[in-house]
Order: C-alpha cells, then sequence, then structure tokens
C-alpha cells in the first residue's frame, strides 16, 4: 500500500510577486476558480441531467444515476486542491484531471454501491408509508441512508489519496466511522451543508461551491488522511 504522490513543498523565492499576500490571495482564488470550472465539466452529464427530472419519488432512481460522475469529478477537486498547498505555482488544469484519470475507478467502485443501496433505501423512506411500510422500519431506513452517505464520503476521501484495495478502503472507512467520531460528525456536516444549498437555494448553488466544498472536506477529513498515513504509509517508509 502506498500514498498517491505527496509532493514536497515548493521553495519561495520572495522575489516572486506569487509570494506577496496578494500574490497569494490572488493564486488561491485562480485555483478555486479553475478547479470549480474543472468540476463543473466533470460532473456536466448529471448536472445537466439533474435539471432535467422532476423532483418526483419515481425519479429516485435517475437521481442516484445522475449523481454517478460527481464523485469522481470530487475526488478530483480535492485531489487538486492537496496540491495547492504543497506547490506555489499556477498549473492546475492538468493536476485535476491527472487526478480524475487516477482515481475515477477507484472511486466509483465505492461510489456506485453507495448510491444503489442510498436509492433503494430514499425508496423505502419516500413511498414506504403508501407501500405499507412501518414508521419504525422508514426510520430506520432514515439512519442506515445518514451512515451509508457518511460512509461513502469517507471512503471516496480515502481513495482519493491512498491507492489500496477496493474492500481495504471500504473496510478502513467503515473503521473510521466508528473509531473517528468527531470526524464521521464533520463529515455529516458537511452533508447537511451540501443537502442545505440544495434544498434553500438550488441544485446550482451548490455545484457552483464545489470546490469549497472540496476544501472544506479536506480540512474535516484531515484526522482520517493523517491516521492512513501514520498506518499504512509512514509504517511501510520505516
Amino acid at each position: 500500500m502506498r500514498e498517491d504522490g505527496r509532493v514536497s513543498r515548493a521553495r519561495v523565492d520572495p522575489t516572486d510577486p506569487r509570494s506577496s499576500a496578494f500574490g497569494r490571495l490572488t493564486g488561491a482564488v485562480y485555483w478555486f476558480l479553475v478547479i470549480e470550472l474543472c468540476f463543473l465539466l466533470a460532473a456536466a452529464p448529471g448536472f445537466v441531467g439533474l435539471l432535467l427530472l422532476e423532483r418526483d419519488a419515481s425519479n429516485i432512481p435517475l437521481f442516484a444515476l445522475m449523481l454517478v460522475p460527481v464523485a469522481p469529478a470530487f475526488s478530483a477537486a480535492m485531489h487538486a486542491l492537496a496540491r495547492r498547498t504543497a506547490e506555489s505555482d499556477l498549473v492546475v488544469w492538468p493536476r485535476f484531471w491527472h487526478g480524475w484519470v487516477l482515481n475515477v475507478l477507484d472511486v466509483l467502485k465505492l461510489w456506485v454501491p453507495a448510491l444503489v443501496l442510498g436509492a433503494m433505501l430514499a425508496i423505502n423512506i419516500v413511498v414506504g408509508a403508501a407501500a405499507g411500510v412501518g414508521p419504525a422500519l422508514r426510520a430506520a431506513s432514515g439512519v442506515l441512508l445518514a451512515l451509508v452517505a457518511v460512509w461513502a464520503v469517507i471512503a471516496v476521501v480515502i481513495a482519493t489519496f491512498f491507492r489500496f484495495r477496493t474492500r481495504d478502503t471500504a473496510r478502513l472507512a467503515l473503521f473510521y466511522l466508528a473509531a473517528r467520531p468527531l470526524t464521521a460528525l464533520a463529515v455529516a456536516s458537511f452533508l447537511v451543508i451540501v443537502v442545505g444549498l440544495i434544498a434553500f437555494t438550488s441544485d446550482w448553488v451548490a455545484a457552483l461551491a464545489g470546490s469549497l466544498l472540496a476544501a472544506f472536506l479536506l480540512l474535516v477529513a484531515k484526522p482520517v488522511l493523517d491516521d492512513c498515513r501514520a498506518r499504512f504509509v509512514e509504517a511501510e517508509e520505516a
């Protein structure tokens, strides 16, 4: 097991205008804008489909299908943003697409099963009453749906930065869901923010905040990444 491409911090030239406070600010804005553009392009098939779908319970499987491209795009955004903390140059576009190509299969192997299970649980919650499903079972489905969502996000974060086997990543995400309750709670807060943006504004507001949300998720998932690095990367290098 190895970590995906740790990059050493670049040496800062004091004569470089990018090293000034204004240069760092404009550089950060540039990174976020380009990453946002890349994110929108990578997830465009799903976002277009979401716009065309009616908000109806019968379309829940189609909503899940439209979310398939979102996780690889979000993973690539995190991959590029992680390089932003290590390097001062403005080469953003190739870093995003390198991360997308590098992680798309690993992410989809975890994301698609989570979407399938999530869609089944959502159908159970939304149309369960009409189908005769009791309130206790619907409540249990809601709790399980929340846990699946948090697990899926943690799994995508791990798959973004480490080259583990799919089943090992799935187990690690489940482990951290229980072993790091504060991180799991922070990830749940991230999901609440996303759902809140969609519910109280629109899908596009959440989409246009994609790069900022990726930066926030990187921040809250740092304990998980640090622990993975200490357990599986630094231990092997020692």
